[in-house]
């Protein structure tokens, strides 16, 4: 049997708790991650069906989730109903594109690649499937 993986959002302990409490309270149904980030670890791109533990700021599984829907994007086609379903900040288009632009530069700077606005967004919504 596969075992189930188990991880958290966020890069610090305060964004952890603080997303964690979204999911938990249903405002966050909706994840992005760069398409490059899975390309270049070799990491299978998420697909329907697949489950996660989610953890909080002391990796402590709190929740079980499925993905529900995946898509891969340029991030300038990112859309307003996407962004709601992340559900951070005012989850607006406007506090995503900020919050997520400002992320995905960092993290493509460290693989010494560029940013543009046609960058490759994987686009996954989830479900809770148990709250532990």
């Amino acid at each position: 049997m596969k075992k189930i993986p188990s991880w958290k959002f966020g890069d610090t302990k305060e964004e952890t708790d603080n997303i964690i409490k979204l999911v938990i309270a249903g405002k966050k149904t909706a994840t992005s991650s760069l398409y490059e980030s899975y390309q270049r670890k070799k990491i299978p791109i998420p697909k329907v069906g697949d489950k996660n533990f989610i953890q909080d700021k002391n990796e402590v599984e709190r929740c079980l989730i499925v993905t529900s829907k995946v898509k891969i994007k340029p991030f300038n086609k990112i859309t307003k109903a996407f962004a709601k379903k992340e559900g951070e900040g005012d989850s607006s288009l406007t506090y995503w594109r900020k919050l997520h632009k400002k992320f995905f530069k960092e993290r493509l700077k460290k693989q010494n690649m560029k940013w543009n606005n046609n960058t490759l967004i994987v686009c996954e919504e989830f479900k809770i499937l148990k709250i532990i």
